[in-house]
């Protein structure tokens, strides 16, 4: 019975290799897995710069391409200035030389030259020819040949046509004496050059309230 009792207090025996080995498999396993895990952090690290550099490239992508819009819509921009400008110069080119046409119609030298003046105020050039414009500057519906007869009616520039130069008491705007001065207005007077101001002054004209 006391050997019975005896036995059964033996601690039985520890198998120490054994012991070892599960260590040492756990290590491995330990080891594989902080492997693993800084092979995961590695690659994440990677993957996140690799997003950071295109997100980079996309923006630098972007902001190229909205310089190059700028650009190009700035050089179209200039273009189109230009060739408004161009357009304007050919529009008044036109007019004028269609003002001193009709002037050449109806007065000759200076007086030709002067008339256009106020001929070229009542023209515009516009998309579909040449027309005739009122004192405010609004298209109409009047021919040049129209203007034409209007200038040739109106008493303002009668001493400016042809014809109308000859002197004495029943000429077109002589004056008391036999005086051939010519008369203007003083609003169409003031809309003159210094120049023409002048040539009209020694040429002997006069201006009417």
């Amino acid at each position: 019975m006391s050997e019975e009792i005896a036995k059964e207090s033996v601690a039985p025996e520890v198998d120490v290799d054994a012991l070892m080995k599960e260590n040492e498999s756990m290590k491995s396993k330990l080891g594989e897995l902080l492997a693993e895990t800084k092979k995961a952090k590695s690659a994440a690290r990677e993957a996140q710069e690799l997003a950071d550099k295109e997100a980079r490239e996309k923006a630098a992508k972007a902001g190229d391409y909205e310089q190059l819009h700028k650009s190009s819509e700035q050089a179209r921009q200039d273009l189109e200035s230009k060739l408004e400008a161009l357009q304007s110069g050919i529009a008044n080119e036109k007019k004028s030389s269609a003002a001193l046409r009709l002037a050449g119609e109806l007065a000759e030298g200076h007086n030709a030259e002067l008339l256009s003046e106020f001929i070229g105020r009542r023209l515009k050039y516009t998309d579909d020819g040449l027309k005739v414009v009122d004192s405010s500057g609004d298209l109409t519906i009047a021919s040049i040949d129209d203007l034409k007869r209007e200038f040739h009616n109106d008493p303002r520039y009668a001493s400016l046509l042809r014809g109308n130069k000859a002197t004495g008491g029943s000429a077109v705007g002589s004056k008391e004496g036999g005086s051939a001065a010519k008369e203007m207005n003083r609003t169409d007077f003031d809309r003159l050059s210094p120049d023409k101001k002048m040539a009209f002054i020694k040429s002997g004209g006069k201006t009417t309230d």
